[in-house]
């Protein structure tokens, strides 16, 4: 009898792998809440880095005004 011939040893093995590959994908398309980052706005992502503190005042003004401009050129 032929290994290949046994679905056990064909389907189980490809259906494992594209559950690897889902479950990877969708980690790391997810943010740190567990919710997509297609949810998030940039404008959300700048405002939660100053809250943290990763960025001072003058560096969200700045970044701010980028996203401002790149929204008008859209």
């Amino acid at each position: 009898m032929d290994i290949l011939s046994n679905p056990v040893f064909t389907i189980v093995p490809f259906a494992l792998w594209v559950g690897l590959i889902v479950v990877a994908l969708h980690t790391l398309a997810a943010d740190e809440d567990g919710f997509p980052a297609s949810f998030r706005s940039e404008r959300d992502a700048l405002d939660e880095h100053l809250t943290r503190g990763d960025i001072g005042p003058e560096e969200y003004v700045d970044r701010r005004k980028a996203l401002d401009h790149m929204g008008a050129m859209v």
